[in-house]
């Protein structure tokens, strides 16, 4: 039987899990979501200059260019 916390974590694959923070899990859950950079600095109480910094660093370990590449590979792979 599953215990709560592990219910309560993302879906992903070890090999993508070890590359990504945490903190760039939840940003790639809200970029997923739709939401801004503002929004998720907001969400999160982050400047939007570190929030673009998540970002760069989630296009960079997840080898996209933009937002809906990484949105696309999140799903594709079950990461969020």
């Amino acid at each position: 039987m599953a215990s709560l916390s592990s219910l309560a974590k993302p879906r992903y694959s070890d090999s993508y899990r070890f590359k990504l923070s945490e903190r760039e899990f939840e940003v790639l859950t809200m970029i997923v979501e739709g939401m801004s950079n503002p929004q998720i600095a907001s969400n999160l109480y982050l400047s939007p200059n570190t929030i673009k910094s998540h970002v760069n660093g989630i296009f960079n370990k997840l080898g996209v260019s933009d937002r809906v590449q990484a949105a696309v590979f999140a799903v594709r792979n079950q990461l969020v």
